[in-house]
């Protein structure tokens, strides 16, 4: 190997890791908020993580490196989606009135790969897919996803305040990860803003270890490596799951549409001609995948993240090689138990803090999704209708028992619910235009 190659090899790695670091932390985040929200235990805890990591980077290859009709070709990273989270905790808890923990799951990443399978059907028409969850269902969705859940965490911490034995310790320990998100966040440097989760996690972790919440001997000794299992809390499929979990796939399939737009972009190619379009069609392909392999291997749906594409411009590089070796290094992550243990030594309140931001941003991510292609009337009728009328309608649905049971299931889901009044009011209002592109 000559010299030039073997230092584009040792850039692209360097890179690659920047990448790695810029999501793992939205990566561990993820499976261990939702398995906190359902009360698993710490050995289906410490699965979960380590199996998203793993899933994560052997996504990550499969989206880059494209296989027929699979995959954008493009240096886009994989990671466990945020907008599954209050969904899954939802029916977790619903299934638990008649399963078992372990069958509960079960049925969760069965009826998940359902939903999968429908997706890379729907992939062979992106055009019409992106014509029917506008700009208006898409912010609608991502407005109430963020907002159920900084309701169930400021609930939640909230709760935590009430029943510490030491609330002025937990106001300090929450204020310092808090000013330690916000600080690096907000920093004008990119490099401090990708790693502002993963930071305000380790110091939130450490102030809370200066008071003696945090005994890092129960760490065990490097033992074997992690292996993810094939369908490890078994199958089964419920259709009152899948009605619930599919507008979300549809909600994150157009996010995906403007990650992959955007890392289009950045690497060079043009927009709209056939080989964009084979790009995007690829990448959603990729997406559903990808959430069929999290299901059977036990793990959440994933997603394109889009830190990544601050890290593009930064670098001004877009070598899917660089993809590669963070995918690489996420495995590696993933294949190492003793990480998992570490991580669910995060204190309650110090992952509560975090996330509370990082749902308030989902839903102000969707917020600007709706003002940016907001013309008229029609557009602040369907998000206020859609908004007003999820809430409504899963606070009252229970008493309308001339419903059928699974219809009564499905509606008491406000994000769903929503979700699907604003496909109505979007399909039957009139003065429909063309959807914005998804520039």
């Amino acid at each position: 190997m000559s010299d030039d190659a073997l230092t584009l090899s040792g850039q692209s790695f360097v890179l690659g890791s920047q990448h790695a670091l810029a999501a793992v932390g939205g990566i561990i985040a993820a499976p261990l908020i939702i398995a906190m929200g359902m009360g698993l235990s710490a050995s289906q805890t410490s699965y979960l993580i380590s199996a998203a990591l793993v899933i994560s980077g052997l996504a990550t290859v499969l989206q880059i490196v494209r296989i027929g009709p699979l995959g954008s070709g493009l240096l886009s990273i994989q990671g466990t989606s945020f907008a599954f989270v209050g969904p899954l905790i939802f029916l977790y808890h619903e299934l638990l009135q008649t399963h078992s923990s372990h069958d509960a799951l079960g049925v969760l990443f069965g009826s998940a790969l359902v939903c999968a399978l429908l997706m890379i059907v729907l992939t062979t028409f992106v055009k019409t897919l992106r014509q029917l969850i506008t700009s208006n269902v898409s912010g609608l969705t991502l407005v109430l996803i963020g907002g159920s859940l900084m309701e169930t965490t400021a609930r939640s911490l909230y709760e935590t305040y009430g029943s510490a034995t030491a609330p002025g310790q937990m106001l300090l320990v929450c204020g310092i990860t808090l000013g330690t998100l916000l600080g690096l966040a907000l920093s004008p440097w990119t490099r401090l803003r990708i790693i502002a989760i993963l930071a305000s996690l380790v110091v939130g972790t450490l102030a809370a270890s200066w008071f003696g919440w945090v005994d890092f001997s129960s760490i065990a000794a490097p033992s074997d490596i992690f292996l993810p299992s094939l369908m490890p809390f078994g199958f089964g499929v419920d259709w009152m799951v899948v009605l619930i979990l599919f507008p979300i796939f549809l909600v994150s399939a157009t996010e995906s549409i403007g990650d992959l737009t955007a890392t289009n972009a950045l690497s060079g190619h043009p927009y709209g001609d056939a080989p964009y379009w084979q790009r995007i069609r690829g990448g959603l392909m990729g997406d559903a995948v990808n959430s069929g392999l999290a299901s059977v291997f036990g793990t959440f749906p994933n997603t394109t993240f889009s830190q990544n594409n601050g890290l593009i411009r930064l670098s001004g590089e877009s070598r899917p090689t660089i993809g590669l070796y963070a995918a690489l290094l996420l495995c590696l992550l993933g294949l190492m138990p003793v990480l998992a243990d570490a991580i669910q030594l995060i204190p309650t309140p110090v992952i509560s803090t975090v996330t509370f931001i990082l749902f308030g941003l989902v839903a102000w991510a969707g917020l600007q999704v709706f003002r940016g292609n907001a013309r008229s009337w029609r557009d602040g009728l369907i998000f206020s209708g859609g908004l007003v009328g999820g809430y409504w309608v899963a606070e009252f649905v229970e008493a309308w028992t001339f419903l059928p049971a699974l219809l009564i299931q499905v509606l008491a889901f406000p994000v769903s619910t929503g979700a699907f009044i604003g496909l109505l009011l979007e399909a039957l209002l009139p003065g429909r235009g063309r959807a914005s592109d998804p520039r």
